[in-house]
């Protein structure tokens, strides 16, 4: 059986960002420091593997600064699906910038 969890919130990026496309640089670098493989950062996605999961972060603008992020991930178990996508939103909410 496969499973597949999403987390979406409406975000403001950081004053200290300059821009999405800088901010999923950072969350593609995090993506590697937590044990992804094969991370891909492109215009549409930042993505990446993990233990039978393939997880994704999408931005989606509004407008300005404002845009809906939405971690995705579909995997082989529900525990280790799940906790991807929650450790992914905690390491995105936790990210710091000078």
């Amino acid at each position: 059986m496969a499973f597949l969890f999403a987390n979406s919130q409406r975000k403001e990026l950081n004053p200290t960002v300059g821009s999405v496309g800088e901010l999923k640089n950072v969350i593609a670098n995090a993506l590697k420091s937590n044990g992804f493989t094969d991370v891909i950062d492109n215009p549409a996605e930042v993505a990446g593997n993990r233990s039978g999961v393939r997880l994704s972060v999408l931005h989606l603008q509004i407008d300005g600064r404002n845009f809906w992020q939405v971690v995705m991930a579909g995997g082989d178990t529900h525990d280790g699906t799940l906790g991807a996508v929650n450790q992914v939103v905690g390491i995105i909410q936790n990210l710091k910038f000078l």
